[in-house]
């Protein structure tokens, strides 16, 4: 779903556990994988980071009203679609593990 080759994945879910953000546990229904689970730190600065987010937001929009936000919210969103970008992943990630070079 992340569009993250699987090596690097692992070292992001290393990098993670680490700083205590997840941990990880055996899946109920594999035992072949694990299912990560936020702690109360990653919760946090998961809360923090979406505060700061929506500061950043508010502040890059704040000469556009309301209905302006929709409009401009509506064009990108068609944009990605068009360009088969998918939601809630930073198009970035698919470089991840290869060089940084861009997918073809």
């Amino acid at each position: 779903m992340l569009n993250v080759h699987p090596s690097r994945l692992v070292g992001l879910v290393d990098e993670l556990e680490a700083s205590g953000f997840v941990k990880r546990r055996e899946s109920a229904d594999d035992r072949r994988t694990y299912a990560l689970h936020l702690t109360d730190e990653g919760r946090a600065i998961l809360g923090e980071i979406g505060r700061i987010a929506k500061e950043h937001q508010d502040s890059l929009l704040a000469s556009l009203g309301k209905e302006e936000r929709g409009q401009l919210a509506d064009l990108l969103q068609r944009i990605a679609d068009d360009q088969g970008l998918t939601p809630g992943v930073h198009p970035g990630f698919s470089r991840i593990g290869r060089k940084g070079k861009p997918k073809c």
